[in-house]
């Protein structure tokens, strides 16, 4: 599909995520994305992200349960779970370049749609490098494990990571530079083209989104 329908499908899964109010609903859209996983694909990678999102969602019940009470609580991790998931599926099945070529096409400033995929092809880049410097201080003997004792120790993961940083950034720069990135004859390797097939998938999604809106104000 073309990737301005995928980013349509994407806003519209978690606006009907958002404006759920009844549980049931709400229980079978979590159902539907959990199933939606190995349907993609993307079980596996999903596993390996399944760590960060279960202490965001432990986070998130043990503050719904403070403050409100336990079914909030629990509808607030479903809700959370369902988001998280949907994003994860989207990005998974949509590249960095053809969000950013989408969105350009749609409009939006080259520049603007440049920093978007630049962000995230280089936010997992610094994931990777982050346990590369964590393995190589561990191996010296340098305890960084998130505990009390070892706050100390923080400077001996930072330092190297800024100096990567700034390493990584000054080959961006020198690679943007030599590619003429400020030129104003700028093309496009693809332009996409809407089908019948993006049009027929947009307007049901759209349909089943506001019957749903139009039910939960019933």
């Amino acid at each position: 599909m073309d990737p301005r329908t995928k980013i349509a499908l994407g806003i519209m899964a978690i606006a009907a995520v958002l404006s759920t109010r009844d549980p049931v609903i709400l229980i079978a859209e979590c159902v539907i994305a959990f199933i939606a996983i190995p349907l993609s694909g993307s079980g596996r990678k999903w596993l390996s992200s399944a760590r960060s999102f279960l202490s965001i969602l432990i986070l998130v019940f043990i503050i719904g349960f403070i403050f409100f009470d336990l079914p909030t609580a629990l509808l607030l991790i479903i809700r959370l779970f369902t988001i998280l998931t949907v994003s994860f599926i989207f990005f998974f099945a949509t590249g960095p370049h053809e969000i950013g070529n989408a969105l350009h096409q749609m409009g939006m400033p080259y520049e603007i749609s440049f920093i978007l995929t630049t962000s995230m092809r280089y936010v997992p880049m610094i994931g990777w490098k982050v346990r590369q410097i964590m393995d190589a201080q561990q191996a010296r003997g340098i305890d960084l494990r998130l505990r009390k004792k070892n706050i100390s120790n923080l400077m001996a993961l930072m330092m190297p990571l800024l100096v990567q940083s700034f390493i990584l950034a000054d080959e961006l720069a020198l690679a943007m530079e030599s590619r003429g990135f400020g030129s104003k004859r700028r093309s496009t390797r693809k332009t996409y083209r809407f089908t019948m097939k993006d049009i027929g998938v947009m307007a049901i999604s759209l349909g089943l989104l506001m019957a749903l809106i139009w039910w939960e104000r019933r």
